[in-house]
């Protein structure tokens, strides 16, 4: 196999490159020869129509293998894939009613894989999809997982952890259909890691991602790994099961929907799990388990910003010889159980700015958890949100332990969004408690049957979004595809370079707000508009660009700023990624002086690239400049 040179965040470098050749297959041995003549860049692309027992062996890499047209080709009676190359794309197939036995559908060995509008469904098989321990930055997105006919003791989607982190991507897939009694029979739709891999980091990411009537285990998701992220997914109509996380540390789970499940989240062992903004409703049993496991005893669980209506209770695992310990409750809604709110308590949990109503089941706190109506509101889709005079809005308090951060991933560490993906104000007091912020905003989950999976399932109608920027930048569109569900809420990003700075946005969206969400309208024109970096006076004093400079760089702890010019007096600051998106450091006016020694806190960082945008003011406070300079945080 080739070695790969393209950086790991080009997973969307196929959109990028112009395919040197284009191979139209439709035999396996028109396949088998493409392959072999295949270079980096090609494309082998099938015809569409039924194929049985096709194996796609894929060692070459830098290949693009895709369907003629998008769901027009099935594969089917032993037909399966094994990619072994790296910067491999595989797209636009179905995989229906195969019987391949002990094999898996598709095994990823290689690097950089985007495996993206994919279908399985009646397979019998080992695996739907596994990632091997030693593939790095695969991205499976838009895609269906659904059910499995033989219901041997296998997951659907296995993601393996190795001795480096894996930064593999599931998003905006649906999982459905995968008959069974729960229990412990091995079909969980995802599994991270093996028991055995518990102590290694995945950072691996979950999102946007929609589970439903997964009924062949009784775990939804399987986390057996550390530093690995589960947002904004939907887990509705589980009849028998619930999220779980099992061997392994540093969990994330933030921003999902739990409806009308069995459960919604179970913790069984390990350290340092943090669950924040996710939103609660119609449990059967339990909304949260803390267990009482002697094998690797919970500690420092943290539990901020939730909500929980019309549920089971939530079990704080006191009963046994191994109960949690450190376990923080810090400005959640507790409403409306359908028996007692909490049950089994340890007696050690500690109680910050949490609201209940309802039937406690436990000896209230002296503090940290108030028994008032929340104001909860049913909304015409009938989830619950804050109305206008709700105790919890502005209610939120501080002293819970920060949320971890882990080197190579993004996520929102600091609380700076809700469940929405709204904003959350600053400080912790002018937070709202509860995982959703009062707004005019309807509290709805980001993933549906509709827009997760492949386009060609779906009904929604799909459109192009034309984006464009002034010199100087980019913009970047999250998800990164080609075309977007309308109505579907996406991100976009203004990406700076060093000599411009982003202004503000034109067309269908407007102000300076960088990201920005939004929902997806026809015809769609998105243009960032940047300007130069440098903004100089009319003095030519402030022309020399040495007289500012940011030291030392890199840097793991503080930069210095030092000005050399008798006219700048002041300045402010505001750090950014290298993405565009603004960072919590900043500062009000501060002296050159104050500037010099004080510096700029930037420990709090993760290791990367940055900018700092300045702005100098002369004696009287006017604006006589603005620099973005670039800086490493080591």
């Amino acid at each position: 196999m080739r070695k790969s040179t393209t950086f790991c965040f080009l997973f969307f470098w196929q959109f990028t490159i112009l395919a040197q050749t284009i191979f139209n297959v439709s035999s396996q041995s028109q396949f088998d020869s493409a392959l072999d003549q295949a270079n980096e860049g090609d494309s082998i692309v099938w015809d569409s129509g039924t194929y049985p027992d096709i194996f796609m062996d894929i060692d070459e890499d830098g290949v693009v293998i895709t369907a003629e047209v998008n769901g027009g080709v099935v594969f089917n009676g032993a037909s399966r894939v094994v990619i072994r190359g790296d910067q491999i794309t595989l797209s636009g197939f179905q995989f229906i009613g195969g019987d391949i036995g002990t094999n898996d559908v598709i095994e990823i060995r290689g690097s950089d894989i985007l495996i993206t509008q994919i279908n399985i469904n009646e397979y019998t098989c080992y695996k739907y999809l596994i990632v091997d321990e030693e593939s790095r930055f695969t991205t499976i997105s838009f895609s269906n997982f659904e059910n499995r006919l033989n219901l041997d003791d296998q997951n659907i989607l296995s993601i393996l952890i190795g001795e480096q982190p894996g930064f593999h991507k599931v998003q905006y897939c649906s999982f459905k259909n995968f008959d069974g009694e729960g229990n412990d029979f091995g079909i969980e739709p995802i599994r991270i890691g093996l028991s055995t891999q518990g102590n290694l980091n995945g950072r691996n990411v979950v999102e946007f991602c929609y589970f439903s009537n997964c009924d062949g285990d009784g775990e939804l998701i399987s986390y057996k790994g550390a530093q690995n992220i589960i947002r904004y997914n939907t887990f509705i109509d589980n009849s028998v099961a619930e999220l779980v996380l099992r061997n392994g540390d540093q969990a994330v789970v933030y921003g999902n929907f739990f409806i009308n499940n069995m459960g919604g989240i179970r913790v069984r062992e390990g350290q340092n799990h943090f669950i924040y903004n996710n939103y609660f409703q119609d449990l059967d049993r339990r909304a949260i388990f803390l267990q009482n496991d002697p094998v690797d005893p919970l500690d420092n669980i943290h539990i901020y910003f939730n909500t929980i209506i019309n549920s089971g209770e939530i079990r704080l695992g006191g009963s046994g010889d191994s109960p949690p310990s450190n376990v923080y409750f810090a400005n959640n809604i507790f409403s409306n159980p359908t028996d007692d709110l909490f049950e089994d308590p340890t007696g050690n949990e500690m109680w910050l700015g949490n609201i209940s109503s309802g039937s406690l089941g436990i000896s209230r706190p002296n503090t940290g958890l108030e028994d008032i109506d929340p104001q909860l509101v049913q909304n015409e889709l009938g989830y619950f949100q804050l109305e206008e005079t709700s105790p919890a809005i502005n209610a939120g308090v501080s002293g819970y332990p920060d949320i971890l951060e882990f080197e190579g991933v993004e996520f929102d560490s600091e609380l700076l969004l809700d469940l929405l993906m709204q904003s959350r104000p600053e400080p912790d007091v002018d937070k709202d408690v509860g995982a959703v912020e009062f707004s005019t905003e309807i509290v709805q989950p980001h993933a549906t049957e509709q827009n997760t999976g492949p386009s060609y399932l779906s009904t929604l109608q799909f459109v192009s979004i034309n984006t464009s920027a002034t010199e100087g930048g980019s913009v970047l569109l999250e998800p990164e595809q080609q075309e977007y569900a309308l109505g579907s809420i996406i991100n976009a990003t203004a990406i700076p370079n060093e000599l411009f700075v982003f202004a503000g946005w034109q067309g269908d969206l407007e102000g300076t707000e960088n990201p920005q969400r939004f929902e997806v309208m026809e015809n769609m024109e998105i243009r960032a508009i940047f300007e130069p970096s440098i903004i100089l006076s009319s003095n030519n004093e402030f022309e020399n660009q040495n007289e500012i400079s940011v030291y030392p760089n890199p840097s793991s702890e503080r930069l210095s700023i030092k000005v050399n010019s008798p006219f700048i007096t002041g300045l402010k600051f505001e750090v950014f990624s290298i993405e565009g998106r603004k960072t919590s450091i900043h500062s009000e006016f501060v002296s050159v002086q104050d500037a010099l020694n004080s510096g700029i806190d930037i420990s709090t960082l993760l290791p990367g690239i940055y900018f700092v945008k300045m702005e100098f003011y002369s004696t009287d406070r006017s604006v006589q400049r603005s620099q973005l300079m670039r800086f490493v945080k080591n």
